[in-house]
């Protein structure tokens, strides 16, 4: 039995997105969260013993500014140098115009093939061939996979390919194919990068067709959990596919339905379990939360109260700390809506005449101006400790988000008056 392991969007030193800098301890986990996911792949690759990794793009993260990720990088890939274990890899939209990178020297086990034209590597002891092609520049739009050679008979094959495939909604479309190219190619398994969230099942069973998914979330949108593949490889017959997670710091978001709750003690009590119940339902892993709130509550009033949301804030980043210090919050929203529908009502008519009034003011550059001078500093003071409402891009573009804080303190206000 032959194992292989397929990874993709490694985006090494890349950000992480959505956290405010609160501890050291935050910061450390944080700032070596990718470098720590490769650490744990090659950890498992010498684990399981496979016989080659396969890297399906994104290994880096656009331009460095020096030489030190690719050097640590090196590093790593020399432990399974130490192994035997090769590693064949292809760049991706965000790693294809590092020229500093194209500086490194990389152990003699890593083979990065070709980004001019597809090319295809024997691995005649192992009974495999992998074909695959680079990205050459940032934005390639062609169907690379078109142009890949056919099958080499008698042997295992896999396709390695960094692409959007018939399109994403939150990523780029880049080297566009369909299933049914990848299909005409024959091969056994297809290894795509690109695509962060990992296929619960496989796009296609023959042939093998699935993204890994990124090893380690960078942000609330690819949230939950993240790893890499493990295929076990008889003859020319894929027997098994396996996911492994590999996150140190795994985004969630957790809905808190307060429909029950009677106090804003309790439905912060409820904020508190939710996030021990999740953090121990991913074995206590290092956690970023966003937290939602919903449902039509007698508590709707104090939740919706823009003069407490910080203090409320406050305490639900007590709690979360509470569980552990490597939880925290990386935001907190509020969707609930009040019991009584009087106030619902009352609040929807009063909102739909002020409404009337900012569309008219979005076609009228002077009354959008007078607006701004009339509301703009009565939701500064309001909102200021709570709500940090942006100073950028048009008034057309900001209207949106002013009209939202509006319509949340209308609402608060309406229901204490009818409590």
């Amino acid at each position: 039995m032959t194992k292989f392991l397929h990874t993709a969007d490694l985006h090494i030193d890349s950000p992480l997105r959505g956290l405010a800098m609160r501890d050291e301890t935050m910061m450390r986990t944080v700032q070596r969260a990718t470098r720590t996911a490769l650490e744990r792949i090659i950890d498992l690759a010498l684990k399981e013993q496979v016989a080659f990794v396969l890297i399906a793009g994104d290994l880096f993260d656009g331009e460095w500014k020096d030489m030190h990720s690719g050097q640590w990088a090196a590093g790593q890939f020399r432990r399974l140098e130490e192994a035997g274990i090769g590693v064949y890899y292809i760049r991706g939209n965000h790693d294809a115009v590092s020229q500093i990178q194209r500086k490194i020297r990389w152990p003699d086990n890593v083979i990065e093939l070709p980004h001019d034209e597809p090319d295809s590597i024997v691995l005649e002891d192992l009974g495999v061939a992998i074909h695959g092609q680079g990205f050459a520049d940032q934005k390639v739009e062609i169907d690379l996979a078109a142009r890949y050679p056919v099958r080499v008979p008698g042997m295992f094959n896999i396709g390695m390919l960094h692409t959007s495939l018939t399109g994403s909604e939150q990523h780029d479309t880049y080297a566009p194919t369909s299933l049914e190219v990848l299909k005409s190619k024959a091969y056994d398994y297809w290894a795509l990068g690109h695509i962060h969230l990992r296929n619960a099942e496989p796009i296609c069973v023959e042939p093998y067709v699935t993204y890994s998914g990124n090893p380690q979330g960078r942000h609330i949108r690819e949230a939950g959990e993240k790893g890499c593949l493990i295929g076990e490889i008889e003859g020319e017959t894929l027997k098994n596919v396996t996911f492994h997670p590999t996150d140190t710091l795994r985004w969630q978001e957790l809905l808190v339905d307060v429909s029950d709750d009677t106090s804003l003690d309790g439905v912060l009590a409820k904020a508190g379990q939710a996030i021990q119940s999740q953090h121990t339902r991913h074995g206590g892993l290092s956690s970023a939360f966003r937290l939602t709130f919903c449902g039509a509550t007698k508590v709707h009033e104090e939740l919706s109260d823009l003069i407490r949301r910080a203090e409320i804030h406050q305490q639900i980043f007590a709690a979360a700390e509470s569980v552990d210090d490597e939880v925290w919050i990386e935001k907190i929203r509020f969707d609930t809506r009040p019991e009584s529908e009087t106030t619902t009502r009352d609040a929807h008519e009063l909102w739909q005449a002020i409404a009337q009034q900012f569309a008219q003011a979005q076609g009228n550059p002077q009354a959008g101006q007078q607006l701004q001078e009339l509301v703009k500093p009565v939701l500064d003071k309001v909102t200021a400790a709570h709500i940090n409402l942006s100073e950028e891009g048009t008034l057309d573009e900001r209207m949106p988000e002013w009209m939202e804080a509006a319509k949340q303190l209308l609402r608060s206000r309406l229901g204490a008056q009818n409590s």
